[in-house]
């Protein structure tokens, strides 16, 4: 099972902002690492999640895009997690 959480960001994106910080505030409490990628470096995100970023992936698995309601990203996070 995967602890790794990916957030697929953008730069000057205020809900990418708004949920890296969500993110780093719960990383300690739920244990995961997290990893950001900025989508408007790799040609093939940018194509796959352009419209919706930001997008919080646990392994292959997307659990939340834009936009993203912290406690049901809560709930999610710990729900992929836990397994």
């Amino acid at each position: 099972m995967s602890r790794e959480v990916i957030l697929y960001t953008r730069k000057q994106c205020g809900l990418c902002d708004e949920t890296a910080s969500e993110l780093h505030l719960l990383r300690d409490e739920l244990r995961f690492t997290l990893r950001e990628l900025d989508i408007d470096e790799d040609a093939d995100l940018r194509e796959r999640y352009n419209d919706v970023v930001p997008v919080v992936a646990v392994g292959e698995h997307v659990i939340a895009h834009a936009p993203v309601d912290p406690a049901a990203l809560r709930n999610s996070l710990i729900e992929r997690l836990q397994g």
